[in-house]
């Protein structure tokens, strides 16, 4: 049965509870942080409590007083409510590699045909617009944002790379198609990702880069170049477009990074995207079991 709660959420609680589980023994996370200290939270608990922080949108003292009025509390078996301070000591021990595990696994459960790459920049500076006009400030931080996508439905976020300072989208994405998984996938990317350096770590992993050539000539550098220019079809690379797509999806709410250190805004936008994957997944369920409980009442 899929639970309906008060920050938004729409996935069953099993599921959550299983993905947890998984990447905890994934990363050999004891059930409990201190050994001979208070046992009263787990940290499997606590990792679904910032999934639903991260979903919330809210200020984690909002989000603590917001779990009083929920269910989520029992239904995640919590002796008491935690306090700010317990959510946020998680939030720093917590390293990028185990969010990155949970993404992992959680994505495991769709395959897409084809995918695409690309970035963006979240604003990660929430100052006052007016008094930043006033005082001449132009320079506004940001963090960079580049992804691989699925471009079917339900348009999950397959890997992700984060920074807080400026790198071109090429190098950005090096990380990415290293650690890409699947085989024999069509990876498609804009003018920005053309490299025969990127075209042959794509081709290590298993998989093929498509994507338009930076410059018209008739003899491009490398042997991937030239084979791309021989066998690009426009009609093809429209698929692209689909990532945008992703990206709007990522965004049209709005992104909130509210963390003031560095380190922690690049974990905040991580957990965002976990969240954005199985919010997903929810919805995408949530429309099977409706379709099967259709079909099942006209029989």
């Amino acid at each position: 049965m899929i639970k309906h709660n008060n920050l938004g959420c729409q996935y069953t609680l099993a599921e959550l509870q299983s993905l947890v589980k998984k990447v905890c023994h994934m990363k050999q996370i004891s059930k409990y942080h201190f050994r001979f200290g208070p046992k009263k939270y787990t940290q499997h608990q606590f990792v679904a409590l910032l999934i639903l922080l991260a979903k919330s949108g809210k200020s984690l003292r909002d989000f603590v007083q917001s779990l009083y009025e929920s269910k989520w509390p029992e239904w995640l078996n919590l002796k008491d409510i935690p306090s700010k301070s317990s959510i946020h000591r998680h939030f720093e021990r917590i390293g990028l590699s185990i969010i990155r595990a949970l993404n992992i696994i959680i994505v495991k459960t769709r395959e897409s045909v084809h995918y695409a790459i690309d970035s963006t920049g979240i604003d990660s500076y929430h100052a006052s617009k007016h008094y930043e006009k006033r005082i001449g400030r132009t320079h506004r931080p940001y963090l960079k944002l580049s992804l691989i996508g699925q471009t079917n439905e339900p348009f999950l976020v397959e890997d992700f790379n984060i920074t807080d300072m400026h790198f071109s989208d090429f190098n950005h994405a090096k990380p990415l198609i290293k650690r890409f998984k699947r085989k024999n996938k069509i990876i498609f990317a804009d003018k920005a990702y053309d490299g025969e350096e990127m075209h042959g770590l794509a081709f290590e992993s298993g998989n093929f880069l498509y994507c338009p050539l930076r410059e018209k000539c008739k003899k491009p550098k490398g042997f991937f170049r030239r084979k791309m220019q021989k066998c690009f079809d426009e009609d093809i690379y429209h698929e692209r477009n689909k990532i945008e797509t992703v990206m709007f999806l990522i965004k049209y709410r709005g992104i909130v990074i509210r963390s003031k250190k560095k380190v922690n805004k690049v974990k905040e936008l991580a957990w965002k995207i976990i969240s954005y994957n199985l919010q997903r997944l929810a919805r995408s369920l949530q429309r099977l079991w409706l379709a099967t409980i259709s079909r099942d009442s006209a029989e």
